[in-house]
């Protein structure tokens, strides 16, 4: 029996949320000097780094040389609630000039709708533990007269914990722990996501095909508890509870992956792996 260390897990998090709200963006809210714009949604609506989708009956002109009537972009969110587009998503948690989405002025006010999509899986930083417990309702079906008990399996929940470092600086394509503050508080979207939770990795596991062993867990989730704990003598950490809300997914990959090359040795055509190096004759007519 091989025995694990906890140094091999990780947490992979997708941004999502199925929500949409509608809003109105007024000409006198599209600031081009400064390529920022508002509308009028609650505050903590976005967050910094969100993908979102642009929609309206109309031409996004408030985007410059934007002729269609729908965009999705990664949004930057200042201290005002004033939002940025980028085009990447270490743009939009830089914030600066570089690879901002120019602005103009549109002719007239313009209805929007906005929705989160789906984006790439981030790996949120500096995790110190997590825990997912998983249960199964039973209901009890005994009848009169029975000498002992039935019970029969229905639904199945999940919940868990998450515990990391708190960081609110976002480099690279990484997620810092402010995300997951800012998703609680959210309003209009609320806070749901997407994550793996990696037990083993690979390269970190210990079985035949070490190199590509993987074991996670796929869920999708609601926060529902955010906490902070900061005292003068230990490092500032956070702590996050949430109950999964659909699917829970255990995901074993034991399966050596590898590539096959096509090259030709004089007459012959030969299927050589990647990794054993090992040659196969291809003649004609053979299915691969």
């Amino acid at each position: 029996m091989t025995v694990y260390l906890g140094d091999a897990g990780n947490i992979e998090l997708t941004r999502d949320s199925n929500d949409l709200i509608t809003g109105t963006i007024k000409r006198s809210n599209v600031n081009t000097a400064k390529g920022m714009f508002s509308f009028n949604f609650s505050s903590g609506t976005f967050v910094t780094g969100d993908f979102v989708e642009f929609s309206s009956t109309s031409t996004l002109s408030f985007i410059s040389g934007w002729a269609y009537t729908k965009g999705s972009f990664f949004v930057s969110v200042d201290q005002l609630d004033g939002l940025r587009l980028y085009l990447t998503y270490s743009n939009a948690v830089a914030g600066t000039s570089n690879g901002r989405v120019a602005l103009a002025t549109p002719g007239a006010d313009i209805d929007v709708n906005c929705k989160i999509l789906n984006s790439v899986p981030r790996v949120l930083g500096q995790i110190v533990r997590f825990e997912l417990s998983t249960d199964r309702e039973a209901v009890d079906t005994t009848g009169l007269g029975d000498e002992f008990r039935n019970q029969y399996s229905t639904l199945i929940t999940g919940s868990g914990s998450i515990e990391c470092i708190f960081d609110y600086a976002v480099t690279g394509e990484t997620e810092a722990a402010v995300y997951l503050h800012n998703l609680l508080l959210r309003q209009q979207f609320g806070s749901d996501f997407k994550a793996k939770l990696y037990i083993l990795s690979e390269g970190q596991a210990k079985g035949v095909n070490a190199a590509n062993d993987s074991v996670w867990y796929e869920i999708i989730g609601v926060m529902t508890n955010a906490a902070i704990s900061c005292a003068t003598d230990q490092i500032i950490s956070s702590t996050f509870t949430f109950v999964t809300t659909g699917e829970i997914k255990l995901r074993v990959q034991t399966v050596t992956s590898g590539e096959l090359l096509l090259r030709s040795s004089g007459d012959r055509l030969l299927l050589q792996s990647t990794l054993t190096g090992a040659d196969d004759n291809l003649y004609l007519g053979e299915d691969l």
